[in-house]
């Protein structure tokens, strides 16, 4: 019998139905049992992505018993882990996700200045399921556990979408033309301009938002009126989920509104 070596998913709450175990059964292989323990299975497609990827410089290690694949450039620190659904249903396979973290040790100084606590301050750069960096963005859910052709395939897919990705962001002058033109996944514009101020400084986050930032016609007068408070102490220059919001906070640390 065949089964789908991954799903793709276009809508995200079509995508959580399925990893949780909510969404709608095909029916087959209701009969079977995985035939290995999760974990095993689990182990043995991150061993077999490490030994795939140690000549592109990635180390395996274990994060709460989850398979970590991890490598360090620089300032930059690396990782590809992977995960299992959080529901083993009645089937041969084990569906994994496989999720692509950035840290960048910098990026927590110039967070220092306005992250409340300053001690919590991360590093954190980006974390997002490696389907987002696809055409179009989507989220997959890979089966493991039976087929060996389907551990082939997710190495393709992380030599084809993780490593240019990862890649992008230790060539800082690349990285900088990419953020003017709005192309780095996983980066929404309160993230470019950390990663510019962290790179380059504060005036090259001054010239990102003057030139591409400050000109729309929706956010730029939002943004200016949110500073605004936050100079006069009226509201708490604080990060949260709003990027509007996030832009004033790091622009009136930084004095660059």
């Amino acid at each position: 019998m065949e089964f789908a070596r991954r799903r793709l998913f276009y809508r995200k709450q079509e995508f959580q139905l399925a990893w949780e175990g909510l969404g709608p059964r095909t029916g087959l292989f209701t009969h079977f049992k995985h035939g290995r323990a999760p974990r095993e299975a689990l182990n043995d497609a991150g061993h077999f992505l490490g030994g795939a990827l140690l000549a592109d410089g990635f180390r395996i290690f274990k994060n709460g018993g989850l398979p970590l694949l991890e490598r360090r450039t620089g300032a930059l620190i690396e990782e590809i882990v992977l995960r299992s659904s959080p529901l083993v249903c009645d089937e041969p396979f084990l569906p994994i996700r496989v999720y692509l973290h950035l840290s960048h040790v910098g990026l927590h100084d110039v967070r220092l200045r306005y992250w409340r606590p300053a001690s919590r301050a991360p590093s954190c750069v980006a974390c997002l399921d490696l389907g987002q960096l696809e055409l179009p963005p989507c989220w997959v859910i890979w089966n493991v556990g039976l087929d060996y052709q389907v551990l082939v395939e997710l190495v393709d897919w992380v030599r084809r979408l993780a490593l240019p990705w990862f890649d992008l962001f230790e060539n800082a002058e690349e990285l900088r033309r990419m953020i003017y033109q709005r192309m780095v996944s996983g980066l929404d514009l309160d993230r470019s301009l950390e990663m510019l101020l962290t790179e380059f400084g504060p005036a090259e986050a001054l010239k990102f938002l003057e030139e591409c930032v400050m000109p729309d016609e929706r956010m730029g007068p939002l943004i200016r009126d949110a500073t605004h408070r936050i100079h006069n102490a009226s509201a708490s220059g604080a990060m949260g989920s709003d990027p509007i919001w996030n832009i004033a906070t790091i622009a009136s640390a930084y004095s660059l509104l």
